[in-house]
């Protein structure tokens, strides 16, 4: 395996580590946690992802990020279209639950760090694609499947108005016009941007602790959710990249991406909902400790398929 993608990993589970002590020890509580959350989602995750955006203008770049798309698209609109085929019984309590366990990726959370610390800014750079899809699905079709209710105008341009994906026109607007931030707001950034990573696995350390795992490992379906999640989908769509001959760095981020663990969003969604928080949490935290093994595993399959 990749040793640069193991040490990553392994510095991440650690952080992890340190977050699911906090919690077990009080450090850190159910509202800190979510207030760090908050924090992540609408502060620092949308100031890294402009940082990112801040290098010279090269249609070079520009064309990587249109590409991006292409198998960002695919990823979640193949799962979207094949995981209700697997998991049937709307009915059934849970199922709502696993279906967006397996379409709904941890791209920032988890995914940010960690392909900022693989592939550095160009990987954030083109990582942006994945994330602008995710979010316009997560707060449209992903909400509307865990509560029930029907999609409304309103609920898109909740979703497009997201603080990741202004970051994004904002950063994309700032790249095309070549213009860079003052010295000083761009070190502001750049130190909060360092928060990023540390702030992130402290929270998935923390809800990790809060889930009750002992009976959810008794579910065979926890394990299918985990299967399909980890390395049913990255391999689909690692079959197509390769067919398709796109970029190593378009390829191999839009991988990792679709590779990593269940969003976080989800379980989120469930306590607003009241819909099996409990087993939506034991999801998250089910694949968030096996993509430590999965995603180097990936990523090392997917540099040998690739070349």
């Amino acid at each position: 395996m990749d040793l640069t993608v193991i040490q990553q990993v392994a510095v991440m589970a650690l952080l992890a580590g340190l977050g699911y002590f906090c919690r077990k020890t009080d450090v850190l509580d159910e509202h800190t946690t979510k207030k760090l959350s908050a924090l992540l989602l609408n502060i620092v995750i949308p100031i890294v992802i402009l940082v990112s955006y801040q290098k010279p203008f090269e249609p070079a770049l520009l064309n990587m990020l249109l590409i991006s798309f292409i198998p960002a698209a695919v990823s979640m609109v193949s799962s979207l279209l094949l995981i209700p085929l697997i998991f049937r019984d709307k009915s059934r309590a849970g199922t709502v639950n696993e279906r967006a366990a397996a379409v709904y990726s941890n791209c920032a959370f988890m995914g940010i760090p960690l392909i900022q610390g693989i592939f550095g800014s160009d990987g954030v750079f083109c990582l942006t694609a994945y994330i602008t899809l995710f979010n316009a699905l997560l707060y449209t079709h992903g909400s509307i499947s865990i509560s029930g209710e029907k999609f409304t105008l309103k609920k898109l341009v909740k979703a497009l108005m997201h603080p990741c994906v202004i970051a994004i026109i904002l950063g994309i607007v700032l790249f095309v016009t070549g213009i860079s931030l003052p010295g000083f707001l761009l070190e502001t950034c750049e130190h909060l941007a360092g928060l990023n990573t540390p702030l992130a696995m402290l929270v998935a350390g923390s809800t990790i602790a809060s889930a009750k795992l002992g009976n959810a490992l008794k579910k065979p379906r926890l394990y299918a959710v985990c299967f399909i999640k980890l390395i049913a989908i990255p391999a689909l769509l690692l079959g197509f990249c390769l067919i398709c001959g796109f970029d190593t760095l378009i390829s191999e981020v839009n991988i990792v991406a679709a590779a990593c663990p269940s969003a976080a969003a989800c379980t989120m969604f469930a306590i607003k909902y009241d819909k099996e928080p409990g087993y939506s949490s034991q999801l998250f935290a089910a694949t968030t400790i096996l993509s430590c093994v999965t995603l180097p595993l990936v990523l090392t399959v997917s540099r040998a398929v690739l070349g």
